[in-house]
């Protein structure tokens, strides 16, 4: 891949910028050089759109031909001060989709062609008006599920990221620089840097590195969340925890066991974590066909899980269920739980500890709420591996994670050549596909397949 740069699109694009459903408002966004062109076919007020100044509103009503299709405040951006660095009009009207629907149709009909997904961003990105980093962070805030969240992405839109990112390629360049300097005038035996210099700048760079990295769990939970699983025999109390945690009556629970017969999954905010919380059905051998089915899906959720809440019942004996269900998530991140404490207690702690290693053990009562506050405490224990104080900033994708990873192991590669004493020439292809990496990232260095593949994850409109 070798880095390229692209031509803007000499079309205009227009699409329906919010979300689908009734609202107050609906925002049809036109982008492109005919953008006021179209503006001026269809607006009809007090100002034409073409003669309207950048961050100026009119209004108006949208036209096609004779037809008032709706009343609208039309807002105009020039360029290259808008969020795309070109022309854009935004009709502000009614929110039915009828309408919104009828007014994108028209503009469609003036010239302007239906913007692909995150194809408005996307062309901020290819005028140079945002990173890559970027990019992706406002399509993390799009899909932010908690405040928490939310506020990482809001850090990621600043460039937080991509400004370390460059700084930290632009210091590898430096030093790639230096090295291709050295191997043109190797004849003449000049040294442009020395082998510990090299060595110390890589180390250097290998911290920041480092740093980022460290903090790429915590911006991954944020933006992807975590998938939690409630197990345990039948009639441990799992749903009745579930229906807790959630606040309400999501689970059926009933006395008898065999109650929850498939996975039943909800989203929860727990301090700040999105958790897709899992209960799952009791595990037993004995049961009739549809209920195994159930136990499949369970174990198979189970194995998916990134936490299990493994839930014991304190008022009954360990039993083959509970021993078999404690062997198979021996080497899974679990959380043990001992319910129904309000209840007389007949589960040996003693037995429990020969079964279990180290891990955390909780006493809690689902249905009285007892242990609930600190359940919460330990599952962000054991789940957040970092938080969004400190001066490196969070990464919000897979993508960005595994092109930071990839970028420390050229580097990696680079001191070993340097310490294995081999020659200037091997360090620096090292270097060349770290630097291509951290280009990646940012966006210096990207193919048109790398680009659809980003931007097809937003929404229309965005």
């Amino acid at each position: 891949m070798v880095e390229q740069k692209r031509d803007k699109d000499s079309d205009t694009i227009a699409a329906i910028a919010t979300a689908p459903g009734l609202a107050g408002i609906g925002i049809v966004r036109l982008s492109g050089p005919d953008a006021l062109r179209i503006a001026d076919a269809l607006f009809a007020g007090g100002r034409k759109p073409s003669k309207m100044k950048g961050f100026e509103a009119a209004y108006g009503w949208v036209k096609d031909g004779g037809e008032k299709l709706d009343e609208a405040i039309l807002l105009v951006m020039r360029a290259p001060k808008s969020y795309t660095r070109e022309e854009v009009a935004e009709f502000q009207c009614h929110g039915g989709p009828v309408a919104l629907r009828r007014i994108l149709e028209a503009v469609l009909k003036a010239g302007a062609r239906l913007a692909e997904p995150g194809e408005f961003t996307k062309r901020a990105f290819l005028s140079g008006r945002i990173d890559l980093a970027q990019a992706e962070a406002v399509a993390s805030l799009i899909f932010a599920q908690t405040s928490a969240g939310a506020k990482a992405s809001v850090r990621g839109l600043s460039g937080e990221l991509g400004n370390k990112i460059q700084s930290l390629r632009q210091d590898l360049l430096g030093l790639l620089a230096d090295l291709e300097a050295g191997l043109d005038f190797a004849e003449e035996e000049v040294e442009f840097v020395s082998r510990e210099q090299m060595k110390e700048r890589i180390q250097e760079a290998s911290r920041v590195l480092d740093g980022i990295c460290r903090r790429a769990q915590a911006g991954m939970i944020l933006s992807e969340g975590i998938k939690l699983v409630i197990a345990g025999k039948p009639n441990a109390g799992k749903s009745t925890l579930m229906n807790a945690l959630l606040e309400r009556d999501r689970v059926i629970v009933a006395p008898h066991p065999g109650t929850t017969r498939d996975v039943v999954e909800e989203m929860i905010n727990i301090s700040g974590i999105p958790v897709r919380l899992s209960d799952t059905a009791g595990i037993r051998e004995n049961a009739d066909e549809i209920e195994r089915e159930g136990v499949r899906r369970s174990r198979a959720a189970i194995l998916e899980a990134d936490l299990v809440l493994l839930m014991l019942d304190a008022g009954e004996p360990l039993s083959d269920y509970d021993g078999k269900l404690l062997d198979e998530t021996k080497d899974l991140k679990r959380l043990i739980l001992v319910n129904k404490i309000d209840l007389k207690k007949n589960l040996s702690r003693d037995q429990l500890k020969k079964l279990i290693r180290d891990d955390p053990v909780l006493e809690i009562s689902a249905k009285k709420g007892t242990g609930l506050d600190q359940l919460r405490s330990e599952i962000q224990e054991l789940i957040w591996q970092g938080d969004l104080s400190g001066e490196d900033p969070l990464v919000s994708s897979l993508r960005q994670l595994e092109l930071l990873k990839q970028s420390r192991l050229e580097m990696e590669n680079a001191l070993k050549a340097i310490e294995q004493n081999l020659g200037e020439e091997f360090v620096a292809a090292e270097l060349r596909k770290a630097i291509q990496a951290l280009g990646e990232l940012s966006g210096q260095s990207f193919t048109e397949e790398m680009l659809d593949l980003i931007f097809g994850k937003f929404c229309v409109g965005k």
